[in-house]
């Protein structure tokens, strides 16, 4: 992610920006793989559709992809709640820049051909296919309704009924309360008022989960379990990158659950979640397939307004697979434990646990991320170990 407070600190001047500060430390980590994945929680449209002013929707400079890139990040997934901030033409500018940039990419589509390809990789001779879908695309924020020739844009779990439905109750609100509370945000922005409950104390962000089973649209289910299908008939590996769940809360909710029971039934080897925003468990499904609900926050801001920090968002998961090149099997599932660093400025950079405890940290900080380590360890694990020895890499399975 990109948000207001880094999108100010990495302003150079006019519409110069530089983003390398935040992986710079990941690099030498990332070279060590064949084949490096993150889930990009912005579009990248350029400046005339207007960058992020506004907490919940985004738009990042085009240096942004260039830093993700020079990094040594291959492919980046796109299906997120934020793949219409800027409308279908943000979504193709965003397609444009990373193809600019030459950082592969899925789950955003310019055309139905794309739609209907599946993504392969070859990494030594393994056959891996890709797949990537979103829970929504904030319609309810951002009034964005797609058609039905326009639905291929986006690779989807459900419709976007629900999310119609939020956006037309704000638009015409039947309760004296919604009334009042359209006119207050005609005069104040969301980031004011959060601000001011914040500075009175007040609880300003609710953690939720993602439990409305009535949202599951049989019809996207047979698209997906088509994807599925036919990814398995050409590769030796499947795997999901599914942005699904609610936000802030350490438990993955009822949706989430359903779909990643629902993707082990069809025969994925491994679903990769994201959106909300702190680390959830892992998990070995009964038909042999490795899931993890959410890999927390690899860049956000801590600054954000919204953020709501009981549950460490500025930790975050790093997976790493190891494909046997003659078995053609998954020989070793391992993970690191990162944190984000943010400056005074609002600069970020991304630290694994390891390099981060070598910085000249005091006794107490050193103690507090050990503590909090081990918090998101026995978190992702459903463990209840009382201290973690750090490590580079801890075993999954």
């Amino acid at each position: 992610m990109c948000e207001k407070p880094l999108l100010k600190a990495s302003h150079i001047k006019n519409n110069e920006y530089n983003f390398d500060k935040v992986f710079e430390v990941m690099k030498p980590t990332f070279e060590k793989s064949d084949y490096v994945i993150g889930n990009l929680e912005t579009i990248s449209a350029g400046n005339e559709l207007g960058y992020t002013n506004h907490i919940y929707s985004f738009n990042t400079p085009k240096q942004f992809i260039r830093s993700i890139k020079d990094s040594g990040i291959d492919m980046v997934t796109t299906a997120t709640n934020h793949s219409l901030d800027r409308g279908i033409k943000g979504l193709k500018e965003n397609l444009l820049t990373l193809e600019k940039y030459n950082l592969e990419n899925i789950g955003t589509y310019l055309n139905p051909e794309e739609r209907e390809r599946i993504f392969y990789k070859e990494i030594e001779g393994l056959k891996i296919a890709f797949l990537n879908y979103t829970y929504g695309t904030n319609t309810h924020i951002n009034g964005e309704i797609l058609k039905e020739d326009e639905l291929f844009h986006i690779g989807l779990l459900k419709s976007q009924d629900d999310e119609i439905n939020r956006y037309e109750l704000k638009q015409n609100p039947k309760s004296f309360k919604g009334k009042l509370s359209k006119i207050f945000f005609k005069i104040f922005t969301l980031e004011q008022w959060l601000k001011f409950k914040k500075v009175i104390r007040k609880k300003h962000n609710q953690a939720y989960q993602d439990n409305d089973l009535s949202i599951i649209n049989e019809q996207y289910l047979d698209n997906i379990k088509s994807d599925i299908e036919k990814a398995k008939s050409n590769a030796d590996f499947t795997i999901v990158c599914m942005h699904s769940g609610g936000q802030f809360h350490p438990e993955p909710g009822k949706f989430s659950e359903y779909m990643m029971k629902f993707m082990d039934e069809n025969g994925v080897d491994v679903v990769v979640g994201n959106h909300p925003h702190v680390v959830q468990k892992s998990d070995n499904f009964i038909n042999g397939m490795v899931g993890a609900y959410s890999l927390g926050n690899f860049s956000i801001s801590p600054s954000s307004v919204y953020i709501i920090n009981e549950d460490l968002p500025e930790y975050s998961i790093m997976l790493h697979l190891y494909l046997g090149k003659f078995s053609k099997e998954i020989e070793k599932i391992t993970f690191s434990i990162l944190k984000i660093e943010e400056s005074e400025s609002g600069n970020l950079k991304v630290y694994p646990i390891t390099e981060l405890i070598k910085k000249n940290k005091t006794e107490n900080e050193r103690r507090r991320v050990i503590s909090n380590t081990t918090i998101i360890y026995n978190r992702f694990l459903n463990k209840n170990i009382k201290q973690l020895k750090l490590k580079d890499e801890f075993n999954l399975r």
